[in-house]
C-alpha cells in the first residue's frame, strides 16, 4: 500500500533516551539518569532501522524518518515529576513528518526543535 500511496512516508516514534549522543553527553542530563537496559536500547535500535529503511526505500521516494515526541503527561510518565506536555504537543513532530514534502528529508531524526544527533 505505501508503494501505491502518491506521498508514502514511515514516521517511526522514538525518544531523546535513543540518542547515543545525548546519553553520552557530561552537559546533557540524560547522563544522570539511572541505566534503562530495554527502553533507551530498544529506541537506539529503532533508529538505525530507521536510517537502513530510509536507504532502502530511498529509491521509491518513500520518506522514513524517527520522531522524538519528547515527554508528555501520558501513563507511562505518570510518576515523571514536572511532565506537562500533552500527547497533542507531542504529535506535532509526528504530524508534520507524516506530511512531508516530496522534497523532504529521509533517515532522519527530529524533534520539534530540529534534528536530533544520533
Amino acid at each position: 500500500l505505501l508503494r501505491r500511496s502518491p506521498r508514502a512516508r514511515i514516521v517511526n516514534v522514538t525518544s531523546g533516551l535513543g540518542s547515543m549522543t545525548r546519553m553520552t553527553d557530561p552537559r546533557d542530563y540524560f547522563t544522570e539518569l539511572p541505566a534503562n537496559l530495554g527502553y533507551a536500547p530498544s529506541k537506539s535500535a529503532l533508529n538505525h532501522i530507521t536510517v537502513q529503511y530510509a536507504k532502502h526505500l530511498a529509491p521509491e521516494a518513500i520518506l522514513v524518518n524517527a520522531a522524538d515526541p519528547g515527554p508528555c503527561a501520558t501513563d507511562f510518565t505518570k510518576d515523571f515529576p514536572g511532565v506537562t506536555r500533552t500527547a497533542a504537543d507531542g504529535a506535532r513532530i509526528v504530524v508534520h513528518l507524516a506530511t512531508l514534502e516530496e522534497n523532504g528529508p529521509t533517515g532522519g531524526y527530529f524533534n520539534e526543535a530540529g534534528l536530533v544527533p544520533w
